[in-house]
C-alpha cells in the first residue's frame, strides 16, 4: 500500500470531518475541529499553505489512531 501524501489544508479538514469531527470554530486563518470521543478532541488546522506538512499530518493521524487504510478510505472521497 502506498504511503500517505501531503494534502491541502481544506482536504485534510474535510477528511477529518468525514471521520466524525465537526468544525467548532472558523477564523480567517484556522479551522478548529472537535470530536468529543477522539484521542485528541480538539485539532486546529491552518488555512494557509498549499499542503499540510507531512510531519504534522502524520502526527495528527497517529494521535487519532487513523491507519493507512482508513486514511486512503477518507481521502478517496476528495473532490
Amino acid at each position: 500500500m502506498p504511503a500517505p501524501a501531503p494534502v491541502s489544508p481544506e482536504d485534510f479538514k474535510n477528511m477529518l470531518v468525514r471521520y466524525g469531527f465537526t468544525v467548532a470554530r472558523e477564523t480567517e486563518h484556522n479551522w478548529t475541529l472537535f470530536k468529543a470521543d477522539a484521542p485528541r478532541p480538539v485539532i486546529p488546522i491552518s488555512k494557509h499553505g498549499e499542503r499540510i506538512s507531512l510531519t504534522i499530518m502524520m502526527a495528527i493521524l497517529d494521535q487519532l489512531k487513523i491507519d493507512n487504510s482508513t486514511y486512503f478510505s477518507l481521502s478517496a472521497h476528495q473532490g
